[in-house]
C-alpha cells in the first residue's frame, strides 16, 4: 500500500495522467472535428446535388415547350444522368418531390395543348420546388 502511495507521488505518475489525459483529450476533439467536417461534405454535396435538380428542371421544361414533347436534349439527359449518380447525397423527400415534379412536366403534355398555359403551371411548380429547397438548405431570403 505504501509502495502506491509512494508512485503516486512520484513525477513519473504525473506524466502518465498528463499523458493519458491529452490522448483523451486530442482523440474527442478529432472526433468533434471530424463529425463537423462529415456534416459539411454532406451539406456541400446536397447543395450541388439541388443545383443541378433545379437546373435540370428549368432545362427540361425548357426542352418541353420547344418540342412540345417531353423529349430531352442531350445536355438534360447528361445533367440527368448526373443527377441520379449523385442522388445519394440528397433526402429521400426532396428527391421524391423531385421525381413527382418530373412526372408532372410529363403528364402536363398530355393534359392541355396550350404551351402558355403549360409553361406557366411548369413555372409554378418550379418556383415551388425552389422554395423547398431553399427552405430544406436553410437559405433565407
Amino acid at each position: 500500500m505504501e509502495l502506491l502511495k509512494a508512485f503516486v507521488n512520484t513525477q513519473i505518475f504525473a506524466v502518465i495522467v498528463t499523458i493519458v489525459l491529452t490522448f483523451l483529450s486530442s482523440f474527442f476533439i478529432d472526433k468533434i472535428k471530424f463529425d463537423r467536417d462529415e456534416k459539411i461534405y454532406l451539406k456541400r454535396k446536397r447543395e450541388l446535388l439541388y443545383q443541378k435538380m433545379y437546373d435540370f428542371a428549368m432545362r427540361f421544361e425548357k426542352d418541353i415547350r420547344d418540342n412540345k414533347c417531353p423529349k430531352m436534349s442531350k445536355a438534360t439527359k447528361d445533367l440527368w444522368n448526373e443527377i441520379q449518380i449523385e442522388s445519394i447525397f440528397g433526402r429521400h423527400e426532396t428527391m421524391e418531390y423531385f421525381y413527382d415534379l418530373f412526372e408532372d412536366f410529363h403528364r402536363s403534355l398530355e393534359e392541355s395543348n396550350n404551351m402558355a398555359e403549360i409553361h406557366t403551371e411548369n413555372n409554378k411548380k418550379i418556383l415551388e420546388f425552389y422554395s423547398y429547397i431553399k427552405n430544406e438548405l436553410g437559405i433565407k431570403d
